[in-house]
């Protein structure tokens, strides 16, 4: 639009040039055939001579300089208020500032999405719809970004009006002058919400198809734990070596924590929908994402698992990655079933551009990345399939073999997270698929697991609630052998009359939750009725995030743990909520509030 302004005014600008010559060199012909010089005087002469000028060129200047230019700026403000127009009634919300970050313009779509009326946010910084989901680090790149690149594209989270938040895609780009100098910034943005509810509602899909699978692998492997069990305990108690009985009865502790594991896994694997983008240490997530998918692999199959000793983070949602991850060992897990040779190797990698072989079938390649390479000895992807393997409900297995979404929300995922991913194939011959994430070079995470029994260092009271007689007095004679005061109570009810006999003269309640009479839940609320401070430790066999706990967990003194509970985890809880000296919280504990 300048370099065409400028043209304009210099074509009128030379119109205007010729026709005032033009003029100047008739008037001059006629003073000359008139002989008016020497007629009248030189002032007579110069205003003549204007005139004249005036006169001839008026209809020339109007025609082709004055007409041009009036057209040229109608056709300019015709095109600024379509575009107002169309900025205002755009379905994206849009929003511009100064070069200070200070609003100068914001359409109706963004008054909608937000809350705030144009004339509130008028003169505001747009960190006013700041989420507070993101930290400066997030923020530092964006602008790095736009700083080095003049735009950022991405999504995010941010706060309505009304305290609401919301998902958004934005797209932020600085506008500059000729000398280089931002004049403003224009963000569009557009309201996420109704397509993240989608992606969940697919990812659910997935999930439950996924569960479908592991619900036999654990059926299997759960046995084959409940077998061993059985048969150490029947060594246990027919051996007349006291060393060899401890030995069986480790192995019973250890198979009883297995089976636990083995739940825990699933469990969680099923309820997790969408959690927080965080900072993710990649070997950690890539274990558990490989340690779930093997519950549904079977035993003659070959899983071969490279991790480098590193504490390398990516950034982004640990449970959405890890399905993806899931899903296409999933898919590799099928594509064995019929080779004589059924191996699944998975790698991590940390890996320039340079030394990348597969980065010919990457555009725009991050320079450095994680790597994940999930490869199997499968029957392979035909090239006539292998172009569609990321469409939705595509699928080569069988009728009810599989819904056909896994690849296509494994690559959303991965482009969601700023990362790429490609796939290898000769039919019969293996499959490789290649996920390459970005390395977050802005926190490092080290992993500290604390592993020691810890004693009593008071003589405390702890009541023990549970209506399982063999779990409470095991916790009971557990707290016992670490040094503590213990009283037992069958339920809830029971609980609170012994709570209350004993004035409250207890430093804790170790309780669980799902009991007859009165529930652990409403135990706490009538308790902390009386002493808002009482610290409570729950040990659950059920799912801890199914709600039953919800109204007990804005009490910072509560714990909620998973049935079985290990020593180490049963000492550790309590003596943090005892606030016992020189104990640091260790990373087993889970505070759900």
């Amino acid at each position: 639009m300048m370099v065409s302004t400028k043209i304009s005014y210099a074509r009128c600008l030379a119109r205007l040039a010729v026709i005032v010559l033009i003029s100047e060199v008739i008037v001059m012909l006629l003073f000359s055939y008139f002989d008016l010089e020497d007629k009248v005087s030189n002032i007579s002469s110069a205003l003549l001579d204007g005139m004249l000028i005036l006169l001839l060129s008026a209809f020339p200047v109007y025609r082709w300089v004055y007409s041009p230019i009036v057209q040229f700026f109608k056709s300019k403000q015709r095109e600024t208020d379509m575009l107002a127009e169309a900025l205002q009634d755009a379905g994206d919300s849009v929003v511009i500032t100064n070069p200070d970050g200070d609003i100068i313009y914001v359409n109706d779509s963004f008054t909608v999405v937000t809350g705030y009326a144009r004339e509130e946010i008028m003169g505001k910084n747009p960190n006013i719809l700041s989420s507070g989901k993101h930290d400066k680090a997030f923020y530092k790149r964006m602008w790095r970004s736009i700083v080095n690149d003049g735009f950022w594209k991405g999504e995010l989270w941010n706060k309505r009006k009304n305290g609401e938040l919301y998902p958004e895609a934005l797209d932020i780009r600085a506008v500059r002058n000729d000398d280089g100098l931002v004049k403003f910034y224009v963000g569009v943005f557009s309201d996420l919400t109704e397509k993240k509810e989608i992606e969940s509602a697919l990812l659910q899909s997935q999930k439950l198809e996924a569960v479908g699978t592991l619900v036999g692998g654990v059926a299997h492997n759960f046995n084959n734990l409940l077998a061993a069990i059985s048969g150490k305990a029947y060594l246990a108690e027919r051996s007349k070596s006291v060393e060899k009985t401890k030995a069986n009865l480790r192995d019973i502790q250890t198979l009883a924590f297995d089976s636990a594991e083995l739940v825990r896994q699933l469990l969680t694997f099923a309820r997790e929908t969408e959690h927080d983008e965080q900072h993710i240490p990649i070997a950690t997530m890539l274990k558990e994402a490989v340690k779930t998918a093997q519950i549904g692999i079977p035993e003659n199959v070959t899983v071969k698992l490279t991790i480098p000793e590193n504490n390398g983070v990516v950034f982004g949602d640990p449970v959405h990655l890890k399905q993806a991850i899931i899903n296409i060992i999933n898919n590799a897990r099928d594509a064995v079933a019929l080779s004589d040779t059924k191996e699944i190797k998975i790698k991590l990698q940390q890996l320039n551009r340079s030394n990348c072989e597969y980065s010919h079938k990457c555009e725009n390649c991050l320079e450095e990345v994680f790597q994940i390479i999930i490869a199997d000895t499968g029957i392979g992807i035909s090239s006539g399939e292998i172009a569609r393997i990321y469409e939705p409900f595509f699928t080569t297995k069988e009728p009810g073999k599989g819904t056909g979404l896994g690849l296509s929300t494994a690559l959303g995922t991965i482009q969601d997270h700023g990362g790429k991913i490609s796939v290898d194939s000769q039919f019969s011959k293996g499959t490789t698929f290649m996920i390459c994430l970005p390395i977050d070079t802005s926190e490092q995470v080290d992993e500290v697991e604390t592993r020691e029994v810890i004693q009593a260092v008071t003589n405390s009271s702890v009541l023990v609630v549970d209506d399982e007689e063999h779990v409470r007095k095991v916790t009971a004679e557990l707290l016992q052998e670490l040094g503590y005061q213990v009283t037992e109570a069958i339920d809830g009810q029971d609980a609170l009359e012994k709570y209350f006999e004993a004035n409250g003269e207890f430093d804790l309640i170790v309780s669980d939750i799902v009991m007859p009479k009165m529930d652990g839940a409403d135990l706490a609320l009538k308790v902390r009725e009386h002493n808002t401070l009482m610290p409570m430790l729950f040990i659950t066999g059920y799912d801890s995030s199914s709600g039953s706990a919800d109204n007990i967990l804005e009490n910072q003194n509560t714990i909620v743990l998973s049935k079985p509970c290990s020593p180490v985890e049963l000492s550790q809880n309590v003596a943090l909520l005892l606030e016992l000296p020189d104990i640091q919280s260790p990373d087993i504990i889970q505070p759900l509030i």
